[in-house]
């Protein structure tokens, strides 16, 4: 059995000698090891360092050209592992190496395909560092956990073992420190779906300080935020990003509708209900955007099966706005107020169409995309 050791590296010269050493040197019993270093255009030396390495070892050295971020070189990384497990370990010193055995223990002996390395739990040993960065990391964790629907206490970390059948299932398209909201939402989705085990253990960790070369930021939280909300796609995760997306829809469905009526004049009956199907049906395009590509993530594959899906999110939305339209006409001559009639047809249309798509048209067919 072969372990692959995945490492992103840019600008580490003060530890990429010492991080490679531990890892060469990491217990791993019999098991044979592969230690996968992609460079990330690091401008500081690492770069030099690492042509230094004699090719056809252990060690095998990835340059990128330029530099791309974290989720890149991961990616550049998993494409060339040949392990039967995957590790992902940082250059900078912040974990340990000599923890290997109790991260790859439950994968071992069978009871899990992924394993998360938590830094809060357990007692092991932690640097006492900064407290909005520890308020921050508990937070989105815990958003994770709510859109994923897993448990973990550290979604953040580092040390990240996979199964290779496992990361063969994935796609990662994240560049930068998004991977970990990503994957996270990803391997979530797997476990509600093909019954992936998922578990954590304890492990030790060495924060580093800005000062120490410590590279993520609060622009980064912001993403990692984004990141949960994009990728996550539990049925609590369904629900909000409909609701947040179907917000944005209605709010522009509103608004289109008051520049036909106020601007253009349509303020008769039937120009109201005219000025209605004009921005409904415009706005039929914004909503199958933003429901496709980020509340059900729906990835199609074949044009046959991506025009199937089109026309059942055209027949569905066809029938709610027949609906939608009957019920404007009719509290239109009940002598509604427009705007109020608008707000209350955005509110059967919400209902309605949720229905409709969850349950018959944003279903994945058979030989559909990988997540």
């Amino acid at each position: 059995m072969k372990i692959s050791i995945v490492m992103p590296v840019y600008n580490e010269i003060s530890t990429i000698q010492k991080i490679l050493e531990s890892v060469g040197k990491a217990p791993l019993n019999e098991l044979k090891r592969e230690i996968i270093v992609v460079d990330d255009c690091s401008t500081d030396g690492t770069s030099d360092f690492l042509k230094q390495i004699k090719p056809g070892g252990t060690i095998k050295v990835f340059f990128h050209e330029k530099n791309m971020g974290k989720g890149v070189a991961l990616r550049t990384g998993l494409k060339n592992v040949t392990g039967d497990i995957i590790i992902i370990q940082d250059a900078d010193l912040e974990y340990d190496p000599q923890e290997y055995p109790k991260l790859l223990n439950p994968i071992l002996h069978d009871k899990a395909d992924v394993v998360y390395g938590s830094r809060f739990m357990g007692g092991e040993p932690h640097r006492v560092l900064y407290f909005w960065h520890s308020l921050a990391n508990s937070f989105l964790t815990f958003m994770s956990n709510a859109f994923s629907d897993l448990n973990l206490t550290d979604m953040e970390t580092c040390y990240k073992v996979f199964r290779k059948s496992v990361v063969e299932d994935l796609q990662i398209e994240e560049n930068r420190f998004g991977f970990e909201p990503e994957i996270t939402a990803k391997i979530g989705e797997l476990a509600r779906t093909r019954g992936v085990r998922v578990f954590e253990v304890g492990i030790s960790y060495y924060g580093r300080t800005y000062e120490d070369g410590k590279k993520i930021g609060w622009k980064d939280a912001l993403w990692t935020f984004w990141c949960i909300f994009k990728y996550n796609t539990s049925k609590f995760a369904h629900l909000v990003k409909y609701l947040v997306n179907g917000t944005v829809v209605a709010f522009s469905y509103f608004l289109l509708l008051m520049v036909l009526v106020e601007i253009f004049g349509m303020k008769s009956v039937l120009m109201q209900n005219a000025a209605n199907i004009i921005s409904s049906v415009l706005l039929l395009f914004l909503a199958f955007s933003l429901h496709s590509s980020i509340t059900w993530r729906h990835k199609t594959a074949g044009a046959g099966r991506y025009i199937k899906k089109l026309t059942l999110f055209y027949l569905a939305s066809a029938s709610t706005l027949i609906i939608r339209v009957l019920a404007f006409y009719l509290f239109s001559i009940m002598g509604m107020n427009y705007k109020l009639n608008a707000l209350l047809s955005i509110l059967l249309i919400i209902s309605l169409n949720f229905v409709f798509y969850n349950g018959f048209v944003f279903i994945a067919d058979p030989g559909d995309a990988k997540l």
